[in-house]
């Protein structure tokens, strides 16, 4: 095929097949898939595609012949490291020009990849622009071991990839783009029902959960007394490790609640009750764990410590729409919620870090330690309260140290 009608079986390929892929990297194993097929000699294809989120600065992924896709996700920060600043690919998000550097032997690279491609026994990269319809530019490279590397033909193949390529990428990198925003600020199981168009106010999904209810120690006494600025340190630090556990055991944060924290961890068919509330216990003394290192190394500058209360309950739950006129927001409710609020409570007076309840500690089975009925806020009657036993903390895994 010469370059025109190459170039009309690639837009045939992407309106048949490419623009119907889930996201940006089945797409670019697709279209590499089908160029070379078609006789390009491309080793190596990458895509960088700047994104909207609190943590990432971009996504670039890397596809290389015969090997899996690989996906890379620089934080925010990364674009102010030498290694970034000295990249072609900032020089093409600046420039929006394409940078061509066909590798032959004895010169000196300017590049770093080129570089590291050289010693690989790759004869030419290129690397030029994405525009997005908003002209926001990306970019997208390309690396052959062709002998003497890409043809004038082949070099026009490729703009015109680019250019074919682009309202598929954009509309697959704003879809990814909504779908990792909506996890992160609503979490994993909210993004998908939301996805999945549970709009309706009142819809839910009914379920049996163990719930966790924590609240910062000392809170009002913190932010009448310290700068604005470490009050949210102090509270990033405190979700963050609340968060981070709850990631590593299956846990779903549902709100932060001014310094409280109410997450829940689903019960599953292959591990009932029991297998929840030990994920939720993991989680718990996993958080204690890190933040007890947090604040033994505040200790030795004399900074702030903190501390956190936990309440832990089991029962079950709706997963709901909630809210009115033009704000609405997933909420979980269940007499379960309460309880583990109310115990959360229990654990200021009790002078106690964490407290579950019977329904809680009865789906752990042995390890737990009764501390009797205590009347709480809401509730007619008291309840059992209960905490884990030192020998039932010392069981579960230790969490590893950086």
């Amino acid at each position: 095929m010469n370059v025109d009608e190459l170039t009309r079986a690639y837009a045939t390929w992407i309106e048949t097949i490419g623009r119907f892929v889930p996201d940006v990297g089945e797409f670019l194993v697709g279209a590499c898939g089908f160029l070379t097929e078609h006789g390009l000699p491309l080793e190596r294809v990458s895509t960088h595609i700047k994104v909207v989120h609190p943590r990432t600065m971009s996504v670039w992924r890397v596809w290389q012949r015969d090997q899996p896709l690989e996906v890379r996700r620089p934080v925010r920060g990364a674009e102010m490291t030498p290694a970034f600043l000295r990249s072609p690919v900032k020089k093409v998000w600046e420039t929006g020009l394409w940078i061509d550097v066909p590798i032959r032997p004895g010169e000196e690279d300017r590049w770093a990849i080129v570089t590291d491609l050289r010693a690989q026994g790759f004869t030419h990269y290129t690397i030029g622009p994405i525009v997005f319809s908003n002209r926001q530019v990306h970019a997208s490279s390309f690396a052959t071991r062709q002998p003497g590397g890409f043809t004038p033909d082949q070099m026009e193949l490729l703009r015109r990839f680019i250019t074919k390529s682009t309202p598929v990428i954009e509309t697959l990198a704003l879809r990814n783009g909504i779908d990792n925003l909506l996890e992160t600020y609503l979490g994993h199981e909210t993004a998908q029902l939301l996805a999945q168009g549970q709009v309706t106010l009142g819809e839910g999904t009914q379920r049996r959960a163990a719930l966790w209810y924590s609240d910062l120690r000392g809170f009002t006494q913190l932010t009448e007394g310290a700068p604005l600025e470490e009050v949210v340190q102090i509270l990033n630090v405190y979700f963050g490790l609340a968060g981070a556990a709850a990631d590593r055991h299956d846990g779903e944060i549902v709100q932060f609640i001014g310094d409280a924290i109410l997450m829940f961890f689903a019960v599953n068919e292959a591990g009932g009750d029991a297998e929840a509330c030990r994920r939720a216990l993991m989680a718990a003394t996993e958080a204690r764990t890190e933040l007890g290192r947090w604040n033994e190394a505040r200790r030795a500058t004399r900074d702030r410590e903190i501390a956190f209360g936990l309440g832990l309950d089991l029962g079950n739950i709706i997963h709901v729409n909630v809210g009115g006129g033009n704000r609405q927001a997933f909420n979980i409710v269940g007499p379960a919620v309460n309880r583990a609020a109310r115990i959360q409570e229990l654990t200021k007076t009790l002078d106690r870090p964490l407290l579950m309840s019977s329904d809680f500690a009865d789906a752990l089975g042995e390890g737990t330690l009764s501390l009797g009925n205590h009347p709480v806020r809401g509730i007619n009657l008291p309840i059992e309260v209960v905490e884990p036993s030192a020998a039932l903390l010392a069981s579960l895994p230790a969490l590893p140290q950086d």
